[in-house]
């Protein structure tokens, strides 16, 4: 779950947004996807997005989001947004 501390300046994203986002069972799906490689990747995009580096996020999403159940729960989770 999100932290009440975290800092979300650089995200596109309210923090209510995410939170919300997170907690859906899509966004529960997600991490448990991005926890496979023991949360390198998601480790790694959450460092890329404090440090304002969006391009950096997705490269290290990549890999886990080009499964096939990564595309679906990304696309899942585009559709809510919108």
């Amino acid at each position: 779950m999100v932290g009440e501390n975290e800092d979300f300046s650089k995200i596109p994203l309210s923090p209510e947004q995410i939170r919300k986002l997170l907690s859906s069972p899509e966004g529960q799906s997600l991490i448990q996807l991005l926890q496979r490689d023991g949360g390198k990747g998601l480790r790694s995009a959450a460092r890329a997005i404090r440090e304002g580096d969006a391009d950096g996020a997705k490269r290290a999403l990549t890999p886990l989001l080009q499964e096939t159940d990564g595309q679906a729960l990304a696309e899942s989770l585009q559709r809510k947004l919108k």
